[in-house]
């Protein structure tokens, strides 16, 4: 689907460097007084619940190969 190429993107874009995997949550400093912290969630219902409760803006990315289902 790409959510981890989304999140190397979006690292690079803020601090310039490139990653080789997405584990556990990356912050990025995006500013003086901004922290950007980037969690990649697995498709599990639990889970994503749990990252509802500490997100201020989620992205969903759907595969446009099967859509919704």
């Amino acid at each position: 689907v790409g959510k981890s190429t989304l999140i190397k993107g979006l690292v690079k874009h803020y601090s310039r460097y490139n990653m080789v995997d997405t584990k556990g949550p990356i912050t990025v400093v995006a500013g003086k007084s901004k922290r950007i912290t980037f969690f990649e969630c697995p498709n599990d219902l639990t889970a994503m619940i749990d990252i509802a409760k500490v997100a201020d803006v989620v992205l969903l990315v759907i595969d446009a190969h099967f859509g919704f289902e």
